[in-house]
C-alpha cells in the first residue's frame, strides 16, 4: 500500500513538471475593485449580464466596472456555505443550514422564502444542493431526503437518510441522485425513483458534485476523498480511471469550459483541465507566490464559464477571480519573485531594441536585458547602494553601445554585447561634459549624434563623428524629437522649443504646456502633455488643435506616443489608446486589463523590428502586435440601477408603490415638489470604455458630453412631461452601443392645473363681484357719512337756533309785569322749543342706527325697576286714552348688564306703540320673566293688530301697516327698526305675534350678562354734568352755594362760530364777568397764549380747530393746563360727552341750553376751585397726600411749588423772582397759576408755608423764637412776630409757651 501511494505521488509530481507553465493570467476581483471578500462558495451569471458570487458574508454582484454587496437576512447565523442558482429569471441563494433566499429585483434585496429548520422542525437538517425545474419548482437535497417546494409549500419527494450526496439534471424531468450506495433517477412528474447503479464497493464514499456530459452520455462524479468517477449511461459501468493521476482531495466543482475540455476544482489542489474524451490532464492552475498572475488560492469551491470564454473561479482564501481562455494578444513582462531570469523591476522607464535584437529595459532598480533567442535575462546596476538604481532613459549609438541615463548619477555607457561599463559621465567627473546628473531623455538624431537632457543644466550633444561633446543652453528637457536636419525639437516643462544644432539658437514654439513626448509627422508635431491631452501643432502655420478626454481619450495625461499601422498609439495615465489622426477617433482597450488598468511611463516605448510595440508601464512591460490587438465587437445594454428623488430611492418611498423593477420602468410620475432626481446607470455586456450621454427633451437644449459618470442628476425640473433619452457610446465615441429612454412626468401643483385656472376665473369673478358690492357699499357709506355730517351740522344749527330762541324767551319769562296771555305765549314757545329739541335728538338716533355708528355702553341695571319707571313715565299718556298699564314681573329685582338709555328707548317704543294702537278703555299687559340665563319682556295689547303681510315687513325701515296708516295715528315707521337694532346690540331677539282687530304681542328676549362692578364709567345718566368727583352739579348745590360771588375781574373767553349765539352769550355773561370772544379754536388759542383767561367756554363744532382739539391743547400745555374749560355742542350722545371730559374738560353742556344753567356751571367750577385751594392748603400744612387735581400737569405743578418753597424755607433772599426761576416760568405766569390754585400771590404762598413750618417748630419745643425765625427765612424777629400774630391771631411766644 505504501509503495502504491509513493508511486502515485511520483506520477503526480512528474506530471505537474512535465506540463507547460500556466499560459493564463488570473485577475483577482478583490484587487481590481478594492474589496475584501474571501471564502466565496458559488458563482453564476444572470440574463442582464451581472455576475453573482456568494459567501457567508454576503452576495457580490459585478458588472463591467461596478459592484454591489447584498446582505442576507439570516434567521440562523450558523452559516458555513452559501450557494447560488439562477433559473427562470430568478436568482436564489441557499445555505447549508437550510435557509433559502430569493432576490427581489423590485426592491433590490434578498428575501427569505424558506427556513427548513422551522418547516421540518429539525435543527440538525443539512441542505446539500438545490435545483429548479422549468415550472419553477425547487427540488431541495437535504440530509433527510429530497423535497420539493412551490407556492410556499414544502413536501417530501424522496425520503432517505444520507451523510452527503449530490443531485443534477439528467433531462428536464429526471434528476440524478448519487449516494453512497448507488445512483438513482428521480422523475419529478411521477415522483418515482429508479435505481440505475448499485455501489458494491466496500469503501463507500460521499459525492459532492455531478456533471452530466450529454455528448458522451457520461456522468462525472466528484467525491469528497476518493477522486473523480465516471458513470457510463450506455453500458451502466462506473470507473475511476484517473485515480492514479488526480489528487484524492475534495472535488467541489466540475465545469465544461469548451466542447472538448472540462475544468475540475479541487479543495486544496487548484484547477485541473481535462480532455472530455480521453480524460487526459491538459493544464493545472495553482497558486504560485512567485507569480502574481497565478490563481489566488488553491481551495476551489466553484467554477463558472460564461459565454465570453471567461472562467470565474471561487476560492476559499482568494475570493473571486477570473481568467480569459482566449489566447493572450498581449505579452506582459513582469518581475517574478525569486526568479533571476525575469525583469528586474516592474517600473519600466525606457525600452530599446539593439541591433542584435535584444531588448533593454531601464527600471527603478537597474537595467535588464532580455535575449529573446535564448530567453535569458541579464541585470545591471540593480540593488546598488553607492550609486543610483533608477535608470530613466536608454539609447543605442551607431557603434552598438548602450547609453543609460540615470536619476542623479549621470550617464553610463555600456558595451552592447556584454553590458560591460565603458564610460560614466557625471556632473562631478573629471573632464565630464555634463552639468546635470538627472538625465530624463537620451535621443539619437539622423546623424547618429546623441542628445542628453534632464531637469536642469545644459543640453549636451555627443558628436559621434568627432567623438566630442557640445553643450548648449540650459533647458528643462523632457523629450527630444528631430524636426529636420540640424533642427531639434525640445520638449520642456514650459512648452515646445526649436534648437538650431549649428548655431545653438533656441526658438520657443509653444508655451504653457508640460511636454512629455513628441512625434513629428510631416508638417505636424504631435505633442503629449500632462493635463492638456494631445496637441497637434503645425510648425509651418503655427496652428494648434487639442484632443482631450471629452473627445474619447482615456486621460488628459499622455506620457508617450508611437506611430504604427496608420494609427497613433498613446500611452496615458489611464491605459493605452489608439488614435486615428484622419477621423480623429480614439479607441481604448478596457477589456484587455494589461492595457487598460495600468499607467504608461514617459517616453517608454519602442517599435520593434518585427512590427510589435513595446511599452514600459508601472506594472512591467507589455509587448503586442498592433495589427492583432483589436477591441472585440461590443454589445451593450443600459441598466437602470436606481432612481432617487430628493436623495431617497423610490424603492424606499411608499407613495410610489413599486410593482416592477426600476430597470423595467417606462415612465415615472412625480409630484411637482419632487423635481430633483438622480438616475444611476450601469453599462452591461461587453462595453469596455463605454460612456453615457443623455438629453431630457423639453428641458435640455442639447445632448450632454459623453462621460464615464454613470449618475444623471436633474434639479428644479418644471412641471410637465419630459422624455429622458440616454445613449451608450463605445470608447471611441463613434458608435452608439445602446439607447433607451424613460418618460418623466411631473404633476403640476394645483395652482397650475386647468381646473385651478377655471376656479381662479370663478373666484376672480366673485372677487370682482364682491369688489363691486364693496365699491357700491363704499359709495353708500360715503353717502351715509355725508348724511351723518349733514344731520350733525343740521342738528348743530337747529340746536344753536333753538338756543337763541329758548334762551331769550326764558330771559323774557323772568321779566315782571307780563300779562297772562304773554306768559301763555312764552310758555308755549318754550314747550315747542323743547319738543323740537326732542325731535332733533330722535332724528340723530335714527341716523346713527342707520349707519351703524351706535355703540353699546352697558352697566349693571335693575331691569325690574327700569321697566317699572318707564311704565310710570308713560302712564299719563295711557291715561289720556283711559288705558290701564299692567306690569307683572316674576321677581322684585333682576340686575343684568344693559345699555340703560337704549333699553329705555326699547321699552318706551314698545309701550307707546301699544298705547297708540290700542282701543280706548282697554288694558296693556307688560310681563317680565327672568332666569339665570335670560330675561323676557312681553308687551301685549288689545288693539287694531297687524296683518300677516305687514308682520313680514314690520321691522323694515319706514314701513307701516295699512291698518296703522288708516287709523290716522301719527308715526314715522322707524321706531320698531330702532328697537330691533337695539335688541340685536344686546345679543337678543324680538318677535311679534298679532291678529287684526284682536291685538299684538311683542316678545323681547335678552341674555343675561354680567360685568365687573355694579356700573362702569359709561353708565352715567344721559345728562352728564360732572367731570370728576370734586365738581358739584348745579342741581345738587345749596342755595348759599349758588350765590357765590364771582369777581367782576374774572376773565371768561367765549369761543363760538355762530355770531348770533356768540353775541347773545357775551351780552348775558358780561354782567358777571369780563368777557372776551373768538370765532374758532385757532383764534382762541392765540388769545389764550397771550392773555391766559380765567375760564374758557367753547363750542365743539367749529372750523379750523374744533373744541375737542382746543381742549386737548390747553390741557396738555403746561402754561394753560390750569384754565377751566366748558364745552358746548349739539351732540348729545354720552360717547361725545365722555370724549370731551376725557380730554380734561371741566364741564359739558348740550345745545340748546339755559343761560342761567351756564352761569351756574361757571360758578360751580369757581366753587370747585375753592375746594381745590383748600386741598392745596391742607397739602401745604402736610395734612394730605392725596391727588389735589385730576389733571396730571396741574397736580405736578402744585406739588412742585410746594417742594421748591419748602426747599428754600430758610432762604431770606428767596422771593417771587427766584421762585419763578426755580419753576422755569415767568413771574406773571407763576402768579396766575398760583393765584388760580391757591387764591394767593407767590409772596403770600411762600409766607404761608414759612408760617406753617414755624408753628411746627414752635410746637416741638426744640427751638427758641429767634431760632425759628431764622430757620423759617424771616429777615428779622420783629417782622416775624408781626406777620405771625396777624396770620394766627397769637404771638410766637404764646405758641411757644
Amino acid at each position: 500500500m505504501a509503495i502504491k501511494f509513493k508511486l502515485t505521488l511520483f506520477i503526480i509530481i512528474c506530471l505537474e513538471f512535465s506540463l507547460p507553465a500556466s499560459p493564463v493570467k488570473f485577475y483577482s476581483v478583490n484587487s481590481l475593485f478594492g474589496i475584501s471578500m474571501r471564502e466565496t462558495n458559488s458563482v453564476c451569471k444572470d440574463d442582464n449580464g451581472f455576475v453573482w458570487a456568494s459567501s457567508k458574508t454576503g452576495i457580490l454582484r459585478l458588472s463591467k466596472d461596478n459592484y454591489h454587496i447584498y446582505r442576507l437576512p439570516y434567521e440562523s447565523t450558523d452559516v458555513i456555505r452559501v450557494r447560488l442558482i439562477y433559473k427562470n429569471l430568478k436568482l436564489f441563494a441557499y445555505t447549508n443550514n437550510g435557509q433559502v433566499f430569493c432576490y427581489n429585483p423590485v426592491f433590490d434585496k434578498f428575501e427569505l422564502i424558506l427556513n427548513l429548520r422551522k418547516h421540518i422542525n429539525d435543527i440538525n437538517i443539512i441542505l446539500f444542493d438545490l435545483l429548479i425545474d422549468d415550472t419553477g419548482i425547487c427540488w431541495i437535497a437535504t440530509s433527510l431526503g429530497l423535497y420539493n417546494y412551490q407556492s410556499g409549500k414544502l413536501s417530501p419527494a424522496f425520503e432517505f437518510s444520507s451523510n452527503r450526496y449530490a443531485i443534477n439534471w439528467y433531462d428536464p424531468t429526471n434528476i440524478i441522485v448519487a449516494k453512497q450506495d448507488g445512483i438513482w433517477l428521480f422523475d419529478v412528474n411521477s415522483l418515482g425513483e429508479k435505481h440505475i447503479y448499485e455501489n458494491r464497493n466496500l469503501n463507500s464514499f460521499d459525492f459532492f458534485t455531478l456533471y452530466f456530459d450529454k455528448d458522451q452520455n457520461k456522468l462525472w462524479l466528484g467525491t469528497v476523498s476518493e477522486g473523480l468517477f465516471f458513470y457510463n449511461f450506455r453500458n451502466g459501468t462506473c470507473s475511476n480511471q484517473l485515480n492514479s493521476v488526480l489528487p484524492k482531495q475534495p472535488i467541489l466543482a466540475i465545469e465544461e469550459n469548451s466542447d472538448s475540455t472540462c475544468l475540475i476544482g479541487f479543495d486544496g489542489q487548484g484547477i485541473w483541465e481535462l480532455d472530455r474524451r480521453n480524460q487526459k490532464v491538459l493544464n493545472i492552475y495553482k497558486e504560485s507566490l512567485d507569480n502574481p498572475s497565478s490563481l489566488r488560492g488553491n481551495g476551489v469551491y466553484d467554477l463558472f464559464c460564461d459565454n465570453n470564454s471567461r472562467v470565474w473561479v471561487c476560492t476559499y482564501s482568494g475570493g473571486l477571480s477570473f481568467f480569459d481562455q482566449a489566447s493572450p494578444l498581449v505579452n506582459q513582462i513582469v518581475h517574478l519573485s525569486n526568479n533571476t531570469n525575469s525583469l528586474i523591476n516592474n517600473d519600466v522607464n525606457s525600452i530599446i531594441e539593439d541591433h542584435r535584437g535584444k531588448l533593454w529595459f531601464a527600471t527603478n532598480n537597474g537595467i535588464s536585458c532580455w535575449d529573446l533567442t535564448t530567453n535569458k535575462w541579464s541585470s545591471f546596476y540593480n540593488d546598488k547602494e553607492t550609486q543610483a538604481q533608477v535608470f530613466l532613459s536608454l539609447c543605442e549609438d551607431n557603434q552598438g553601445r548602450i547609453w543609460a541615463g540615470t536619476y542623479s548619477s549621470g550617464v553610463y555607457v555600456l558595451e552592447g554585447r556584454t553590458g560591460k561599463e565603458l564610460a560614466h559621465y557625471s556632473k562631478n567627473g573629471m573632464g565630464s561634459p555634463l552639468l546635470n546628473d538627472f538625465i530624463f531623455n537620451i535621443y539619437k538624431d539622423r546623424s547618429g549624434d546623441i542628445w542628453l537632457g534632464g531637469g536642469s543644466g545644459s543640453v549636451v550633444c555627443y558628436l559621434s563623428r568627432e567623438n566630442k561633446f557640445r553643450a548648449y543652453s540650459n533647458e528643462p528637457i523632457g523629450c527630444f524629437a528631430e524636426l529636420s536636419d540640424n533642427q531639434i525639437l525640445l520638449g520642456c516643462s514650459y512648452g515646445l522649443s526649436q534648437l538650431n544644432k549649428q548655431t545653438g539658437d533656441i526658438r520657443r514654439l509653444i508655451e504653457g504646456l508640460l511636454v512629455r513626448d513628441a512625434l513629428v509627422m510631416g508638417d505636424d508635431v504631435w505633442i503629449c502633455t500632462s493635463g492638456d491631452g494631445l496637441i497637434r501643432y503645425n510648425y509651418k502655420t503655427g496652428k494648434t488643435e487639442k484632443f482631450t478626454a471629452q473627445m474619447g481619450l482615456p486621460s488628459n495625461f499622455i506620457n508617450s506616443i508611437i506611430y504604427a499601422n496608420d494609427y497613433l498609439w498613446l500611452g496615458t495615465e489611464n491605459g493605452l489608446c489608439r488614435f486615428d489622426p484622419k477621423n480623429k477617433n480614439a479607441l481604448t482597450y478596457s477589456s484587455i486589463y494589461s492595457l487598460s488598468r495600468t499607467s504608461f511611463n514617459n517616453c517608454s516605448h519602442a517599435l520593434l523590428k518585427n512590427g510589435q510595440l513595446a511599452w514600459g508601464t508601472n506594472n512591467g512591460a507589455v509587448i503586442f502586435a498592433p495589427n492583432l490587438v483589436d477591441e472585440s465587437s461590443t454589445k451593450g445594454k443600459i441598466f437602470f440601477q436606481d432612481l432617487t428623488v430628493a436623495g431617497r430611492s423610490i424603492r424606499d418611498i411608499p407613495s410610489f408603490n413599486l410593482k416592477t423593477p426600476i430597470d423595467s420602468l417606462q415612465e415615472i410620475n412625480l409630484k411637482y415638489f419632487q423635481n430633483t432626481i438622480s438616475l444611476e446607470l450601469l453599462s452591461l455586456g461587453q462595453t469596455p470604455g463605454s460612456k453615457f450621454s443623455w438629453e431630457m427633451e423639453g428641458f435640455d437644449q442639447q445632448w450632454s458630453q459623453p462621460t464615464g459618470n454613470n449618475v444623471i442628476n436633474y434639479t428644479n425640473i418644471p412641471s410637465g412631461h419630459f422624455k429622458l433619452r440616454i445613449k451608450l457610446y463605445d470608447s471611441s465615441l463613434s458608435n452608439v452601443l445602446a439607447e433607451r429612454s424613460i418618460v418623466v412626468k411631473l404633476i403640476p401643483p394645483f395652482w397650475r392645473t386647468g381646473w385651478f385656472w377655471v376656479l381662479n376665473i370663478m373666484v376672480l369673478s366673485v372677487i370682482i363681484f364682491l369688489y363691486l358690492l364693496y365699491y357700491i357699499n363704499r359709495l353708500k357709506q360715503e353717502h351715509t357719512e355725508e348724511k351723518v355730517r349733514f344731520f350733525t351740522n343740521t342738528a348743530h344749527d337747529i340746536r344753536t337756533s333753538l338756543t337763541l330762541i329758548k334762551a331769550p324767551v326764558e330771559e323774557l319769562s323772568k321779566e315782571k309785569n307780563l300779562t297772562e296771555s304773554g306768559k301763555y305765549y312764552l310758555n308755549l314757545a318754550i314747550e315747542q322749543a323743547r319738543q323740537l329739541t326732542s325731535v332733533v335728538t330722535q332724528l340723530m338716533d335714527f341716523q346713527k342706527v342707520d349707519v351703524g355708528k351706535e355703540h353699546l355702553l352697558p352697566s349693571m341695571t335693575d331691569i325690574v325697576k327700569l321697566v317699572s319707571n318707564r311704565r310710570i313715565m308713560l302712564a299719563s299718556f295711557a291715561k289720556s286714552k283711559n288705558i290701564e298699564l299692567l306690569f307683572v314681573p316674576d321677581r322684585e329685582s333682576y340686575i343684568t348688564a344693559v345699555d340703560e338709555s337704549k333699553m329705555e328707548k326699547i321699552i318706551d317704543n314698545l309701550i307707546s306703540n301699544a298705547i297708540k294702537y290700542s282701543h280706548n278703555n282697554s288694558q296693556i299687559l307688560i310681563d317680565l320673566r327672568c332666569d339665570d340665563k335670560k330675561w323676557i319682556l312681553q308687551v301685549k295689547d288689545n288693539g287694531i293688530g297687524i296683518s300677516k303681510k305687514a308682520q313680514r315687513q314690520l321691522f323694515k325701515e319706514f314701513y307701516r301697516g295699512d291698518n296703522a296708516i288708516n287709523s290716522k295715528v301719527v308715526g314715522s315707521g322707524i321706531g320698531l327698526l330702532l328697537v330691533k337694532n337695539y335688541v340685536a346690540m344686546h345679543s337678543g331677539s324680538i318677535s311679534c305675534s298679532s291678529q287684526e282687530n284682536v291685538g299684538s304681542t311683542f316678545l323681547v328676549v335678552i341674555p343675561f350678562k354680567s360685568i365687573s362692578g355694579k356700573s362702569v364709567a359709561t353708565n352715567a345718566p344721559s345728562d352728564i354734568t360732572t367731570a370728576s368727583s370734586h365738581i358739584m352739579d348745579v342741581s345738587q348745590q345749596s342755595e348759599s352755594e349758588t350765590e357765590i360771588q364771582t369777581s367782576k375781574e374774572m376773565k371768561v373767553l367765549i369761543v363760538e362760530d355762530n355770531d348770533d349765539l356768540l353775541n347773545f352769550m357775551k351780552a348775558t355773561l358780561s354782567s358777571d364777568f369780563k368777557v372776551f370772544t373768538a370765532a374758532d379754536g385757532e383764534k382762541a388759542w392765540e388769545f389764550i397764549s397771550r392773555q391766559i383767561p380765567d375760564l374758557v367756554v367753547s363750542d365743539i363744532m367749529m372750523p379750523n380747530m374744533d373744541g375737542f382739539e382746543l381742549c386737548k391743547i390747553m390741557k396738555s400745555t403746561y402754561e394753560t393746563s390750569h384754565i377751566p374749560i366748558v364745552l358746548l355742542t349739539a351732540l348729545s350722545e354720552k360717547t361725545n360727552q365722555l370724549h370731551g371730559l376725557g380730554l380734561g374738560a371741566d364741564d359739558y353742556l348740550t345745545k340748546p341750553f339755559d343761560m342761567n344753567l351756564l352761569i351756574q356751571r361757571i360758578k360751580s367750577i369757581v366753587h370747585n376751585r375753592e375746594i381745590v385751594r383748600e386741598k392745596a392748603l391742607k397739602l401745604i400744612k402736610g395734612d394730605s397726600n392725596e391727588h389735589i387735581l385730576t389733571n396730571e400737569l396741574n397736580d405736578k405743578f402744585v406739588r412742585k411749588i410746594l417742594e421748591v418753597a419748602k426747599a428754600n424755607i430758610s432762604n431770606t433772599e428767596f422771593d417771587k423772582e427766584e421762585f419763578a426761576s426755580a419753576m422755569n416760568v415767568s413771574s406773571s405766569l407763576l402768579y396766575k397759576k398760583i393765584k388760580s390754585f391757591t387764591d394767593q400771590s407767590p409772596t403770600d404762598f411762600i409766607k404761608t408755608i414759612r408760617l406753617n413750618h414755624a408753628v411746627e417748630l414752635l410746637q416741638s419745643g426744640n427751638y427758641s423764637v429767634t431760632e425759628v425765625s431764622e430757620l423759617c427765612g424771616f429777615a428779622s424777629l420783629g417782622y416775624f412776630s408781626t406777620v405771625f400774630s396777624k396770620h394766627f391771631g397769637k404771638s410766637p411766644s404764646e405758641i411757644f409757651e
